[in-house]
């Protein structure tokens, strides 16, 4: 029988759900589910992926309103976040699932380059014999309501996502993109960028599709 993965996510906002995150910065919990539609971890992407490629979470160090770079709050390429993701087993696959932040406050690009480089670098270096996933960056469909985020902000993510692919493309081989532009403005959210739960199956599935045939799945 093969051994069952550890996954850990890297992540903002989307990632998050109380009581497997660190509460401080979760979005998702059970007091939300009258507008997100699910009261579980079960019902987050990175929970539906972790199930269909047989694996099992080991840690998920997402924050609401985390950005890559130094330049907003909680970065992800901080060396305290990358160390997180691992406890006294290791990783098998890191899923990095961030960035949107960034987008919507326009952080300089070049600083942006700068701390995506040193993400991937330190997190391929922390964990030399995982796969390393990072995704493009994508919003959801418009909102009936107010937007989370103003959407006239978020119209630059193709140049982000465009730097994370350089960086990907720079990094070793355990790096991977995760190209999530198939369902870009494609999923259902509570305010334009948030998943429900219908968007929250269409987000994994949009990385299922991304990781398909590299990564050893249960079909």
């Amino acid at each position: 029988m093969e051994q069952r993965k550890y996954i850990s996510i890297l992540g903002d906002d989307r990632s998050t759900f109380e009581g497997v995150t660190p509460k401080i910065g979760s979005f998702y919990s059970p007091s939300y589910v009258s507008y997100a539609g699910f009261a579980t971890p079960e019902g987050t992407w990175w929970m539906q992926l972790i199930h269909r490629l047989g694996g099992q979470l080991l840690v998920n160090n997402s924050f609401a309103g985390s950005h890559i770079s130094c330049a907003g709050n909680y970065a992800a390429c901080l060396p305290g976040r990358i160390r997180s993701l691992a406890t006294e087993a290791a990783a098998d696959l890191v899923l990095v699932c961030t960035g949107l932040n960034d987008v919507a406050h326009r952080v300089d690009l070049g600083a942006f380059r700068r701390d995506c480089r040193d993400m991937v670098q330190k997190l391929a270096a922390q964990y030399p014999a995982a796969q390393i996933w990072v995704g493009t960056i994508t919003v959801g469909k418009p909102s009936q309501g107010p937007w989370y985020l103003d959407p006239a902000t978020l119209e630059d993510r193709a140049a982000y996502s465009d730097v994370l692919r350089q960086c990907v493309a720079e990094a070793g081989p355990s790096v991977h993109l995760a190209d999530l532009t198939p369902i870009d403005g494609g999923y259902e959210t509570v305010n334009g960028t948030h998943p429900n739960r219908a968007g929250m199956v269409t987000f994994a599935d949009g990385w299922y599709q991304a990781m398909a045939g590299t990564v050893p799945t249960k079909g």
